[in-house]
């Protein structure tokens, strides 16, 4: 008896039921003295997918785990880690243990920064999540905030924040059933914990009026030639990167600003590799003379014949991601002089590509990272009849293994925060550290 208040404690087999909770799994879970083995992806999975976000104030029911899933989709695209990855998915899963609090209380409330904090860093050591970076956290929180952003806009209406938030994917806001959220949770769990040393990667670059793509995934590979970039996407759909060498996102006034002229001062001597971009109003011209006009109208410069000879190429990417909006910001652009210096310590192949000295310096770089280099250009070369370069696909497997190495590093961005195109296409060229 306190306070003329009778106070009961259940007791079951000598524990104190005030002590536990008693989750989904019938596991008895102490929040207080998280005990790892007791830490379940199930209950999280369960838990969060019936839990509202907001406090329940959005227009319809969306659930923590849709967040959660939403989050984990915006890191995979963005390019970050798996670790960041893994971390986004389950960056609310402490939730499932002890809910939430909305943020004006909770910030007077010091013990429960605490028990929040010593359960989520349980949970991220329970499924292998070692000591963040101050890099990693910044991705996880912009991540995040990206998502609440977009939550309040969609689901209330509201502009939480002065600064509009970048996002690369078209989160699902919809209202969904509970059960269909956690199966997807549980799925995107899996494939992060089942497939961490697995990849998929795909990179492409521009062969004589085609494509030529170089498919790279746990030891196997595959090197083809396709004629349109649509072809390429629907023979691989569902690979971790998509890089091409070739530019995305136009600049359709001077104010646009492309990562070209960064990363030509970056390439020395190779910054001649980069060739100005024409702008969008150039690329859909008819002709060339329209095209430089265009060009010196728009952008206050001409263009040099080598920028004009892609701008066939650069148009049926532009008009791709038009007319299949779902790759927007997942296919995505590099250089592969550039991407070989940072491959090869920060230090440019000054020997020139096309020479069997400066093919075999890109070679030798590769197989630091992916032992089977040369066999695909001895593959391409045996199987593709006529048109086929070597240089061209060692450039397109050097994208390849960028991006393998972007799935344990993460991604780098030039310039570091990008701006959108008209179209809402991010211009930069992604690479790694």
């Amino acid at each position: 008896m306190k306070n003329g208040l009778k106070v009961s404690k259940n007791i079951v087999k000598g524990v104190i039921m005030g002590d536990y909770i008693l989750t989904y799994s019938k596991t008895k879970f102490f929040p207080l003295e998280p005990i790892l083995e007791d830490i379940d992806i199930l209950d999280i999975a369960h838990a969060l997918s019936l839990m509202t976000r907001a406090n329940g104030h959005f227009k319809h029911f969306y659930s923590v785990a849709q967040h959660s899933i939403n989050c984990f989709r915006e890191a995979e695209s963005r390019g970050y880690s798996k670790k960041v990855q893994l971390c986004c998915l389950l960056h609310d899963a402490s939730e499932s243990y002890i809910s939430d609090i909305t943020r004006p209380v909770k910030k007077n409330l010091h013990e429960y920064y605490h028990i929040e904090a010593r359960l989520q860093s349980s949970i991220f050591e329970r499924y292998g999540i070692t000591l963040l970076n101050e890099d990693e956290e910044k991705q996880i929180s912009d991540v995040d905030d990206a998502m609440l952003y977009y939550e309040f806009l969609e689901l209330m209406g509201n502009e939480i924040f002065d600064i509009v938030p970048l996002i690369y994917i078209k989160p699902d806001f919809s209202e969904r059933v509970f059960s269909s959220v956690e199966k997807e949770f549980i799925s995107s769990f899996n494939k992060l914990m089942g497939h961490q040393s697995d990849y998929s990667c795909i990179g492409i670059d521009a062969c004589n009026g085609k494509w030529v793509a170089v498919h790279i995934s746990n030891g196997e590979f595959d090197v083809r030639k396709f004629s349109t970039i649509d072809e390429i996407c629907d023979a691989y759909p569902n690979c971790d990167s998509y890089i091409i060498d070739i530019p995305i996102g136009l600049p359709e006034s001077k104010a646009d600003l492309r990562p070209d002229l960064f990363v030509k001062k970056l390439l020395g001597k190779k910054g001649s590799s980069i060739f100005e971009v024409p702008c969008r109003q150039a690329i859909y011209s008819e002709n060339k003379v329209d095209a430089r006009n265009h060009n010196i109208e728009v952008m206050g410069k001409s263009l040099s014949e080598q920028s004009l000879g892609i701008a066939k190429a650069i148009k049926q990417i532009d008009e791709f991601l038009l007319k299949r909006p779902k790759w927007k910001n997942k296919l995505v652009e590099s250089h592969p002089e550039f991407c070989f210096s940072k491959l090869n310590n920060d230090r440019p192949i000054l020997e020139d590509k096309k020479t069997p000295a400066g093919q075999n310096a890109r070679l030798d770089v590769l197989r630091r990272y992916y032992p089977h280099a040369n066999q695909i250009v001895e593959k391409f070369l045996a199987d593709v009849p006529y048109r086929k370069k070597a240089d061209d696909v060692i450039d397109a497997m050097c994208l390849a293994v960028i991006g393998k190495e972007m799935i344990e590093k993460g991604i780098k961005t030039i310039p570091e925060n990008p701006a959108q195109d008209s179209r809402g296409i991010i211009m930069q060229m992604v690479y790694v550290e």
